[in-house]
């Protein structure tokens, strides 16, 4: 879906929604949090490279260097979750120059529904347009049909909304348990008063110290306009924002300690609500990785493809990983060292090491006779001449 404008042009369905998006990134602790948080677990491994050509490997990993491509969008990824999408354009020295995604809009085929064209308004009546292939244009979360990705804060903006709403009105609430509001009747039927005597009551109350008991002769009824049903009743705010609170953890999709909540969330509870978030951290880095592959890579000028990797999430993601490589290292199907590298372990860590190699034990005879060597079967020779060619 899309939001239409003179010209024919579009804007994302919520694009009036991105003030919001940004001021609740900007100022609200436990949404600014959430974003860090899955920005942090994205990028905290970091990524290898992989190329049959080292050639082609070199010539790329020199163009990520040189044009600060990681930074980039490392950057950028950040704005991409709080808004959906992310923008830069190709630059004639193959730079990336971030765009404010606020600030684009596309003008789309209207046969086909691709994207035509770029219009960018930096400042108000400064505009540039651009073909589409000058926008690197990264998405997340977007509908298949599509041409927008969706903010991972869109789904809490009613949930945040209500909660600054109820956060503005605890001072008004607390100031009313402290000092209730009171209904007093001055008199009755059977003790009526006169006017003086009633403004004489009626300011005497008005005109107590905060706090100072009313002491009366009978003519005074005095009881809380909104009674709790019990002592403790006037606590009943806490649950209602508790609610709140669950629908806001729900919708981040990031544990309740990480964002200051939780104080009786058990330990199951949290371990699942992590394992939800490595879930999604791993969908994000699926969508950079063809970022990456499809559109940036290309911008090296390089003719032979190069595969990015993601080092694993966690350190259960680390043992397994290992364990696999361990199979794949004795069959000969990868190295030693590109496992080490794809494990996250700095070059030095294979100074020293020794591979081991299973061999035929020797076959002692039972009688006098010279010992002799069984020969290994192919499998063992193979796993040895493999161990050869990797020591």
């Amino acid at each position: 879906m899309t939001t239409s404008i003179a010209g024919g042009y579009t804007y994302p369905v919520d694009f009036y929604d991105f003030k919001d998006y940004l001021e609740m990134y900007s100022y609200i602790p436990y949404v600014a949090r959430a974003v860090d948080i899955k920005q942090l677990m994205i990028w905290q491994m970091g990524y290898d490279l992989q190329c049959e050509d080292q050639g082609t490997l070199g010539k790329l990993q020199n163009f990520i260097q040189d044009q600060r491509v990681d930074v980039a969008v490392r950057d950028g990824t950040l704005y991409g979750l709080v808004l959906g999408n992310m923008y830069w354009h190709r630059e004639p020295d193959r730079s990336m120059r971030p765009l404010n995604p606020v600030r684009m809009c596309v003008k789309t085929d209207s046969n086909t529904g691709e994207v035509k064209e770029y219009r960018y308004e930096p400042a108000f009546g400064k505009i540039f347009r651009y073909k589409p292939d000058e926008i690197l244009h990264l998405r997340f979360n977007p509908e298949p049909w599509g041409i927008f990705g969706t903010s991972s804060l869109k789904r809490v903006l009613p949930t945040v909304k209500a909660l600054i709403y109820m956060e503005e009105k605890l001072p008004l609430i607390a100031r009313r348990r402290a000092d209730p509001l009171l209904a007093i009747q001055i008199g009755d039927k059977d003790n009526p008063v006169d006017e003086t005597k009633f403004k004489q009551i009626k300011n005497d109350i008005i005109n107590r110290n905060p706090g100072e008991d009313i002491f009366h002769d009978g003519l005074l009824t005095i009881q809380e306009v909104y009674q709790s049903a019990s002592v403790g009743g006037r606590q009943t705010i806490e649950p209602i924002l508790d609610h709140f609170v669950r629908n806001l953890v729900a919708g981040l999709g990031v544990p309740e300690p990480a964002l200051g909540f939780g104080g009786t969330t058990t330990m199951a509870t949290a371990e699942y609500q992590e394992r939800i978030l490595e879930a999604e951290t791993r969908n994000y880095q699926r969508i950079l990785k063809s970022f990456f592959e499809d559109i940036i890579f290309p911008l090296a000028d390089i003719n032979k493809p190069v595969r990015l990797n993601w080092k694993p999430l966690t350190e259960e993601d680390k043992a397994a990983l290992s364990k696999m490589f361990q199979g794949d290292i004795e069959h000969g199907v990868i190295s030693p060292e590109w496992a080490r590298q794809r494990l996250g372990y700095p070059k030095e860590a294979g100074e020293g090491t020794v591979m081991s190699t299973r061999l035929q034990a020797w076959a002692l005879p039972t009688t006098g006779e010279k010992p002799t060597v069984q020969s290994p079967s192919p499998e063992a020779k193979k796993r040895m001449e493999v161990n050869d060619e990797t020591s």
